[in-house]
């Protein structure tokens, strides 16, 4: 869930980077500095790791739908093998700096109400970061997205720099302790064991059969040949993404999915109606609910909790982004409310990529910013 929280934080604007004079400060936030050098490590460190950019780019695509793919990072100016580039565009850049404009904003909600992290919650999102990595290298697997061949969750971490990687997961799990607390459960064992007591049969473990379809027309005909009388695992067994029989936590598969298909609530040995998934169609029958221990059952609990609270949090933090003191260097743009917007008429020395910004000057399109050094180029 805490990419929930990132989305309602982050929103893109445009951005003119600083040109040949670097300011110390890229942004402030209630006083608390943003860096340009710190922005721009940070920057230089994403444009080194195809990895890191690739999952950047495949984690916006799952969350939107393939909607609103991420800016493309590459400058105008090209390094000496005629192919890298040596400077961030604008827009990546405003990305960023929105990004962690926002990632500050949770750190400061989250120590108003004196929370703080532990370093078993610290260890956990670590472990959920990496989780979260290969969930989305696999959603997008065969698609536009896909990351290379042999692209991993650890490959991808161990591209970035540790600071980097450290700072992720503190905000990953200030996020995290921020939803369970305005959710009005809390997280310690004791919070999680009673919210579990209290809704035990949403973690049950559930036997399922599964059956893919390319269209809504194919699942519903299957399903029609449920209703007159063929067993469903013979039907999925024929169908694409059919299958053995495979048991999970009934949570953790009914939260990946669309709102209102209430698969919690579908009868035993019931073919559920067509639930649309990624372009394609699957059927779904329970044939077994069974109990499962809050041991095995936690991190589906912390999921469910974190779920409860991620709305409450969003409003937080988006009336605490309304009152915050929120300054951004005149060379980036100007702050307006909830986003970075660009200066109306930005001198050509303080473009990144004209043609990745769309902005159009009569001059040449190599001046930028270094993503090694923040200088003009």
């Amino acid at each position: 869930m805490k990419r929930l929280i990132v989305l309602l934080i982050v929103l893109a604007g445009g951005l003119a980077a600083a040109a040949f004079v670097v300011p110390s400060n890229a942004a402030s936030v209630n006083g608390v500095s943003i860096s340009q050098q710190d922005l721009n490590s940070d920057l230089n460190a994403i444009a080194g790791s195809p990895g890191y950019r690739c999952f950047l780019n495949a984690e916006e695509a799952v969350a939107s739908g393939g909607a609103t793919p991420l800016p493309s990072i590459n400058g105008a100016a090209q390094a000496g093998d005629g192919t890298s580039h040596q400077t961030i565009s604008t827009k990546f850049a405003t990305y960023y700096l929105d990004t962690a404009i926002g990632h500050q904003l949770v750190l400061e909600v989250a120590a108003q109400r004196h929370l703080q992290v532990t370093p078993t919650e610290l260890a956990e999102a670590r472990a959920q970061l990496t989780g979260q990595i290969t969930a989305v290298l696999t959603d997008v697997t065969g698609s536009q997205y896909a990351c290379p061949s042999g692209t991993t969750a650890k490959g991808v971490l161990g591209s970035m720099p540790v600071s980097f990687v450290d700072r992720t997961v503190t905000v990953d799990a200030t996020a995290t302790v921020l939803e369970e607390d305005v959710a009005g459960v809390g997280s310690t064992t004791a919070d999680l064991q009673g919210y579990f007591d209290n809704h035990a049969a949403e973690f049950d473990t559930a036997c399922l059969t599964v059956a893919g379809y390319s269209t809504q027309a194919a699942a519903q005909a299957a399903a029609a040949t449920v209703a007159a009388g063929t067993p469903f695992a013979t039907v999925a067994a024929q169908a694409q993404g059919g299958g053995p029989q495979k048991c999970e936590i009934l949570y953790g598969i009914a939260s990946g999915l669309p709102a209102g298909t209430d698969l919690e609530s579908l009868p035993l040995d019931t073919v559920s109606n067509p639930i649309s998934d990624n372009g394609g169609y699957f059927l779904v029958e329970i044939t077994k609910k069974t109990p499962t221990s809050f041991a095995r059952a936690r991190t589906e609990v912390e999921g469910a909790v974190e779920a409860a609270g991620a709305t409450k949090a969003g409003a937080i933090i988006a009336a605490a982004e309304k009152t915050a003191h929120i300054s951004v260097d005149g060379r980036y743009g100007e702050w307006s409310a909830t986003r970075v917007l660009p200066p109306p008429s930005p001198a050509a020395t303080d473009l990144l990529n004209r043609s990745v910004d769309g902005t159009s000057t009569g001059t040449s399109a190599t001046t930028g910013t270094s993503a090694t050094t923040g200088q003009s180029s």
